[in-house]
């Protein structure tokens, strides 16, 4: 079953980290968490971005699916899901990615 409009823009999809080293939460659009727009959007200035702590951003990493890994003046980012492992598809889809949203509810966060 895809993932519905909702969840496709109020979902965490994936983790952005921001040039200055704080994290962006993206949705499955690639903007920020709750963004409906299709407007670019500047990662590195976006008010949104968070610190987070990094025991949190280490135990998400290990609930990834996929991870791009930090390079030269390109912050890395990493999936929750996939096209293969949306939370909709199955019972242990949903059962990690409700892991992933527990870490991310639990994060110790400054902005």
């Amino acid at each position: 079953m895809p993932i519905g409009r909702d969840a496709q823009t109020h979902f965490p999809y994936c983790l952005q980290k921001t040039k200055d080293g704080m994290w962006l939460v993206l949705n499955r659009n690639y903007k920020p968490l709750g963004t409906t727009s299709k407007e670019w959007v500047d990662y590195d200035t976006h008010p949104d971005r968070l610190s987070i702590d990094g025991r949190t951003i280490a135990a998400l990493k290990k609930k990834a699916v996929y991870e791009i890994a930090d390079k030269e003046d390109d912050p890395g980012l990493f999936f929750f899901y996939n096209d293969s492992t949306m939370p909709t598809e199955s019972s242990a889809d949903w059962s990690r990615y409700s892991e992933v949203l527990q870490l991310l509810a639990g994060a110790k966060i400054s902005a």
